[in-house]
């Protein structure tokens, strides 16, 4: 029973360590500055060119 408890808080703790890693780098890699931004990326266009069209139209 001992040997279980200490194999599950190291388990624990390791898992807590990593997400906490994890979450550190979403904080620093910017994940977290705007959250309001999210609801209105789909009302965005991104304007792509045609497929292969070299001049910008009809020929």
């Amino acid at each position: 029973m001992l040997v279980m408890t200490i194999i599950l808080l190291i388990t624990t703790t390791i898992l807590g360590g990593i997400f906490f890693v994890l979450f550190r780098w979403a904080v620093k890699d910017g994940q977290f500055d705007d959250p309001e931004e999210a609801k209105y990326v789909i009302f965005r266009e991104e304007e792509k060119p045609a497929e292969g069209a070299v001049d910008g139209g009809n020929k």
